[in-house]
Formats: C-alpha cells, sequence, structure tokens
C-alpha cells in the first residue's frame, strides 16, 4: 500500500537538511525500566509487544446504545455505582493470589489479541482516515524543536485543561525582554501610563487577543485582570444587577462564577441552570427557548445568560447561536472562552454576545494567570468614577478609553504583557487552523477507540464516554470513567494516578461543581430533562483528557494502550485491592 507517511517524512528529511519526523520511535527506541517504585514502574516498551494480527475482537463496531440517537452517549447516570463496597467485591478474586498493583507486570495481562495494531499500522491507518491531520503534520517538528523533554522523557501530557505547556520560544523570548529592554530596579515593570513600554506590549496582547476572535477595537473595549477570579469579581462590581432579572448559568462553568451567584443572591436576583439533557449533558433546546422567552421575571424579559462555548468538565462544546437567541428576547450575554482557545474556532464577528470573559493562562500556560473581559463597544463603555480606579458599565456607548488594566492590589508587570504576547507569536507561528484540525482529528479517533474497548471475558464495554458520541459537539476535552465487568465505576483517582506511573498525566474533576450546584438546588428554577436536579452527578469523579497544541496521534495511542489493561479482570482486581486498602487505611 502507497505510504503517505514515508512520502511526507521524505520530503521534510530534504527540506529540513536530514531532519525528519520521529512517529517511529515506539519500534526504534525502548523506554525507561526502572523498577516498579519508578515513575515508570507500570510502562514498557511497545517494541517488546508481539504485533498480534487484528481480529474482529479489535474492531471498532459501535457499542449497543441506551438512547434511540446513535449519536449520543448513555446517561452518566446510568453506571454511578462506585462505593467501596463494589470495589471490595471487584478486588476479593485477589484474595488467593495475593496479587499486588505492582507486582503485575504489562506483559503479565497480555492476552492475545491486541485492541489496536501496531503503532506504525495504526499511524498509517490515522492518516489515511484524517486528511486534516495529515495535511499539518509538520507541528510534529514544532513539538520536537520547542518541547524536546515530552519525547526525550517518553511522556504524554493529556491535562492542558488544567494548565497548558509553554515552549521554549516563550521562555527564550522573556528571559531577552528582561535582560535587554528593562530598566533597573523594576521602575518600569509596573503597568502605568507614565511607562511607554508597559503601554506597547499591553496593546499589542489586545491586538493578539482580539485577532484570535476575530474582532477589533472597534467593536470591543478590552479590561485586563490578574487572573480569572477577579475577572469575575470584576464583572460582578461593574454590572448593575436589577432586582426580579434572571440570570442563567452553567453547572459546567468555571468556578468562579459563583461570585456572580452570591451576589445576585444578596440583590434579589433569580438564579437558575441552564437546562441540560439528562443523557448527555447538551444544553436542552426546548426548555432553554422557554426561559429566554419567558416575560415574567422583570416586566421586560430581560436577563443575563453565562455559559462557556465548552464545558471544562465534559468537552461539550454549546452553540454559540444561543448568543443570538437570548439577544434576540432582551438578554445580555457573558460568554466564557477560557476552555476553548486556541483548540476551537471563536468568531466574534459573526456572534457579538455583550461581554467575554477568557484566560491567557489556560491558553499560554505562562507566566502568570492573567485574564481579559471584553466589554461590545455598541452596547456598553467603561467609565472610571472620579477621584477612584473603581470601573462600572454604562449602557450607552461613547467614547472612552477602550484598554483599560485592573490590578486589585496586585501589581502587572510589564514583563508579564511582553511574556504573554511571545505566547501568542509562538501559537500564530504553528497556526491556529493547523492546531485545530489536529485537535478535531485526535478527538474524533479517541472517541471511535474508546467506546470500541471492551472487556476480555464478557465482551461488555469498558469506557462510558460523558457527553456527545457526534464529533460536531466535541472540543478539545473528553471525560470517561473505566467500568467494570458487572457495569460499576472504576474510581478515577487511581487511574490518573495509574496513569501518571506510565508518564501519562490526565485530570480529574467533578461531572458537576457541588458548590454551584448547591446554590443553585435552593432555587426553585433549575431545572433538567426529567425536570430535578439529580445531586447524585455532583459526587461524580471523572479522568479528563484535554488536547493542546502540541499533542500527536502517538499520545493517543498510548493513553489507549494503557487503558486496554482494564479489559483484564484479573489486572482490575489487583488495582482495585489495592485501593481498597487505601481506603480503609485512610479511614
Amino acid at each position: 500500500m502507497f505510504s503517505r507517511l514515508a512520502t511526507f517524512r521524505s520530503k521534510e528529511a530534504a527540506a529540513q537538511k536530514g531532519k525528519k519526523l520521529d512517529h517511529e520511535r515506539f519500534s526504534s527506541q525502548n523506554l525507561s525500566t526502572e523498577d516498579d517504585n519508578s515513575v515508570n514502574g507500570l510502562y514498557c516498551s511497545l517494541k517488546s509487544m508481539p504485533s498480534f494480527i487484528s481480529t474482529p475482537e479489535a474492531s471498532f463496531d459501535e457499542p449497543t446504545m441506551q438512547c434511540s440517537n446513535a449519536s449520543c452517549t448513555s446517561s452518566p447516570l446510568s453506571h454511578r455505582n462506585s462505593t467501596l463496597e463494589s470495589i471490595k467485591s471487584l478486588s476479593s478474586d485477589t484474595s488467593q493470589e495475593n496479587l499486588t498493583s505492582s507486582s503485575l507486570q504489562w506483559e503479565e495481562i497480555i492476552i492475545s489479541p491486541l485492541v489496536l495494531p501496531p503503532y506504525e499500522e495504526a499511524e498509517e491507518q490515522f492518516l489515511e482516515d484524517y486528511e486534516s491531520y495529515f495535511l499539518h503534520l509538520a507541528v510534529d517538528n514544532v513539538r520536537k524543536d520547542q518541547y524536546p523533554m515530552l519525547d526525550m522523557r517518553e511522556f504524554i501530557y493529556l491535562d492542558y485543561a488544567t494548565c497548558p505547556l509553554y515552549s521554549r520560544f516563550q521562555v527564550e523570548q522573556h528571559m531577552k525582554f528582561l535582560l535587554d529592554e528593562t530598566e533597573p530596579f523594576g521602575l518600569n515593570y509596573i503597568v502605568d501610563q507614565k511607562f511607554p513600554l508597559s503601554s506597547t506590549y499591553t496593546n499589542l496582547l489586545c491586538h493578539h487577543i482580539l485577532n484570535i476572535l476575530n474582532t477589533t477595537l472597534d467593536d470591543f473595549s478590552v479590561v485586563f485582570t490578574p487572573g480569572l477570579v477577579s475577572c469575575y469579581r470584576l464583572f460582578t462590581e461593574m454590572y448593575e444587577l436589577q432586582k426580579r432579572s434572571l440570570i442563567l448559568v452553567g453547572l459546567d462553568h468555571h468556578g468562579p462564577v459563583q461570585h456572580i451567584i452570591e451576589s445576585a443572591a444578596q440583590c434579589n436576583v433569580k438564579v437558575g441552570g441552564i437546562p441540560l439533557k439528562e443523557r448527555d449533558l447538551s444544553i436542552h433546546g426546548n426548555e432553554m427557548h422557554k426561559l429566554l422567552r419567558k416575560q415574567g421575571w422583570s416586566g421586560q424579559g430581560s436577563g443575563l445568560l453565562i455559559y462557556s462555548t465548552q464545558s471544562l468538565s465534559t468537552g461539550m462544546c454549546h452553540s454559540m447561536s444561543w448568543i443570538t437567541s437570548a439577544q434576540q428576547n432582551g438578554w445580555k450575554v457573558l460568554l466564557d472562552v477560557s476552555s476553548s482557545l486556541p483548540m476551537i474556532n471563536i468568531d466574534l464577528s459573526t456572534y457579538q454576545p455583550e461581554f467575554v470573559i477568557g484566560s491567557l493562562h489556560h491558553m499560554l500556560g505562562y507566566p502568570s494567570g492573567l485574564c481579559f473581559l471584553l466589554v461590545r463597544r455598541s452596547s456598553h463603555s467603561i467609565s472610571g468614577k472620579k477621584g477612584s480606579r473603581e470601573l462600572r458599565f454604562i449602557e450607552y456607548p461613547e467614547n472612552g478609553k477602550a484598554v483599560h488594566v485592573v490590578t486589585e492590589g496586585e501589581n502587572l508587570p510589564a514583563h508579564t504583557f511582553a511574556a504573554m504576547n511571545s505566547g501568542f507569536e509562538h501559537l500564530e507561528s504553528i497556526g491556529m487552523v493547523a492546531i485545530q484540525r489536529r485537535v478535531e482529528s485526535l478527538i474524533a479517533w479517541l472517541i471511535k477507540t474508546l467506546k470500541s474497548l471492551r472487556h476480555k471475558l464478557f465482551e461488555k464495554p469498558l469506557i462510558q464516554l460523558y457527553g456527545s458520541l457526534d464529533v460536531k459537539y466535541r472540543g478539545s476535552i473528553l471525560a470517561f470513567n473505566i467500568i467494570d465487568s458487572t457495569g460499576n465505576i472504576f474510581p478515577a483517582r487511581p487511574v490518573q494516578q495509574l496513569a501518571l506511573r506510565s508518564n501519562i498525566v490526565l485530570g480529574c474533576c467533578s461531572l458537576i461543581d457541588a458548590k454551584k450546584a448547591k446554590l443553585l438546588h435552593l432555587k426553585s428554577y433549575w431545572r433538567m430533562e426529567n425536570g430535578h436536579l439529580d445531586l447524585s452527578l455532583c459526587n461524580l469523579e471523572v479522568v479528563r483528557l484535554s488536547l493542546g497544541p502540541v499533542s500527536t496521534f502517538s499520545d493517543a495511542y498510548r493513553l489507549v494502550m494503557f487503558i486496554s489493561r482494564f479489559r483484564d479482570e484479573k489486572y482490575m482486581s489487583s488495582i482495585a485491592a489495592s485501593y481498597a486498602e487505601e481506603i480503609e487505611n485512610e479511614c
């Protein structure tokens, strides 16, 4: 078969004068062989694995779904039993064999056939199936050059939603700025109009932010804050909450939104939850339209809609069309893009919410938690009160200052803004389109592959995915749990810890934020598809994988190979026994 990958590598080798892609590292390098107590204790080289021929067991057949819509997964409530008793039951088979997690080696639990073909074969097929990834293979060279420790240490980083990785370029440019462009004693570090240098980098950063969102300063004013909590707190202070109005908030939103919820309660403003479908936690369209059209909240049906373009817990992408629907019914919209950029395209020239909040920490990872608040100039202006630095919204356009920096008692040094500009330069050198197309391809392959995994003995599903299985509703995040052959959830924390021992970094989170759920549950305006809020979802901890700008197919492949260990009942039982013992010791 004609090898597209081989052709690409041959062209790259000529263009780069001997440099070539490193997709073959699994077959040409042995991984670390440290003992079981090391970080690599449960990982062995893929080179040592036998190359089994694929059989029907390893095929990507669709699993039997609970719901009629083939694009959605089964209900997140359907496998939530993960009590200590069920773990003890799962681990009871190990009592005679005295197995422990550290005593089981990878080779001991391999029972042919493998769930995936050998790496080179799988990669070749992936590139055949996902043209958009193949067209941007050059990003792998950026990874080698700018993130060398990932490949040198055989490290798989899949927790960009918590904290992105930063590149060598970002650090080098930051150090260059500190050494070459700053004055002694840090006098020009503090962001202030007295220092032209800080204004230059602040304006440059505005340009980068607005460019990635496809808008300009003609459309939006920009406010910078020290962090996401500060940004939500500032918005609460600037936005005048109207009594008897309504605020709609998503339970899958960032935690800092609780500042708005608590402030609303003090101002006699009703707070409700955005209605979600129980089976996939997407926005329930019919119920949402009813709430937006309701005319009794403040006499004119106005309110504030707060939602994220991508759920930080499930990775579900909520449609931007809700901006238009809300505005047509007299609502203001606060859009949170913190968990979306740069992996998801956000176009503010098409949809224009009144307010946009974003976290540069979640985009760039270095050097601080700087955040921004965009304010649409055609609907609001920003004005400072006389004699103070406090800002407020004015609900009519005026020619005011376009860029503001709020420190909240903290100094925002000029070198922070300079470093953020370097981060954007790095992303733009990779290419936003390249990043987004690669992430789309990897998420599609992961959904297809993870939902195909089965227990070896009983052929029952191994993975519970949360959110729609339709890739057009997915972003850069996947939430899942491993389930045993009886349908009980295997706890997320041991999976995360075991992955780390295999040099794979994953996140963990609650499917729904418990604190916000409690706040909203005290109100009678929360609805789910079945008419009530199921608080058990708040206690459901899931494994969260999140992709970034330089995530590769090899990352996804190794993750699936790690998860496939749990197909073996003996392996899962040994891990369960160890985990149950830890819980008992803690109690």
